[in-house]
């Protein structure tokens, strides 16, 4: 089977929900590997674009997926965390982006298991650092010019948290943690791996091992050790080579007219962002390292990017950079605004 690019990205974005067919926030497809937040509160501008009414109180935020902030099902962290625990040292050097370190694998659960030790009451980030660095292994603490201090390395302490067991309090002005009750410890060993690879599948397949690898923070080569036997289809887009979960078949939908996507909605997560948007200038500008913008969805293409701000406490203010002439995005703008909970919305172009 050899399918075009039109067919993906439709059957993505039917995959995506993005024509709102789904009543509510829990039974959202994008919550089998998390909705990535940050502090703007992008996470209910993604579930703005699925839901007619957007909630983001019944789901835990903590640091999983590649160390950011993600939104789960409080019922699945369990299952989440055992998943995502890597399965050997250079898969932890890989998410941990430290090439160094010896016994990666065993620093970490010192490191995760030293986390919830600590964090017996709600606590900041940076007391969390501060108490756990004179406990953690020697290896895994680095100079910080911004701190003007030594402490764990950012992306190893991110990595513990999740396996500690710690969620993120919502609306503290800085990065607290509390624990999550009932937790059973730090995994022993990762569990349900391939459960992530069919997620990731189902959500942004037809893809690879490098697609894969890449969204979850580690090699190509580590992932193929860990690739499914069973289960996935292998099938082509656009020629090229890729998988299938089994039991999906490539939706034939319609996509809607207008979405706008924050900057990390999950549409935007895919990693073959060639596919997803061709053209290298658009790519530059939708994937920037800093100050990423949202993706303006017309008629299931990228067709411009946006940018948001609240004025005056009260409007919601979308700037569009277009790529091709767009239709009106006041109403989907007016979504957003609602979701944030601002009565009032407009739109203007760069």
């Amino acid at each position: 089977m050899d399918f075009t690019r039109q067919q993906v990205l439709f059957h993505r974005i039917h995959q995506h929900e993005l024509d709102r067919r789904v009543a509510g926030a829990a039974e959202l497809a994008v919550f089998s590997l998390g909705v990535q937040d940050n502090t703007s509160g992008s996470a209910v501008l993604s579930l703005a674009a699925r839901l007619a009414e957007p909630s983001v109180d019944e789901f835990v935020v903590t640091w999983s997926v590649r160390g950011a902030p993600h939104l789960h099902r409080a019922g699945e962290l369990k299952a989440f965390a055992r998943a995502l625990w890597p399965w050997s040292d250079k898969d932890a050097l890989a998410r941990a982006s430290r090439p160094k370190v010896d016994d990666m694998l065993a620093s970490l659960r010192h490191i995760a298991t030293a986390m919830r030790s600590i964090v017996t009451k709600p606590m900041t980030k940076g007391d969390l650092s501060k108490a756990l660095t004179p406990l953690a292994p020697r290896q895994t603490v680095e100079a910080c010019r911004g701190c003007q201090t030594e402490h764990v390395s950012d992306p190893i302490f991110r990595l513990g948290a999740l396996p500690a067991g710690l969620r993120i309090i919502p609306d503290e002005k800085t990065v607290t943690f509390e624990r999550i009750h009932g937790w059973p410890g730090v995994p022993r060993k990762t569990a349900g791996f391939h459960e992530l690879v069919h997620r990731y599948l189902t959500l942004h397949g037809p893809a690879g091992p490098s697609e894969v690898a890449s969204y979850f923070g580690t090699t190509t080569r580590e992932v193929k050790k860990q690739w499914p036997a069973e289960g996935l289809i292998e099938v082509t887009v656009e020629g090229q080579q890729a998988w299938l979960p089994e039991d999906v078949e490539i939706a034939d939908a319609e996509p809607p007219d207008v979405r706008l996507l924050p900057p990390t909605d999950p549409y935007l997560q895919a990693r073959d962002r060639d596919l997803l948007l061709p053209d290298k200038a658009a790519q530059k500008d939708i994937f920037r390292i800093l100050g990423r913008r949202g993706a303006i969805l017309v008629d299931g293409e990228i067709a411009g990017s946006w940018q948001g701000r609240v004025v005056s406490g009260k409007r919601f203010e979308v700037t569009a950079t277009p790529y091709r002439p767009l239709p009106d995005l006041l109403p989907e703008t007016q979504i957003l605004a609602q979701a944030k909970g601002l009565n009032d919305a407009s739109v203007k172009s760069n």
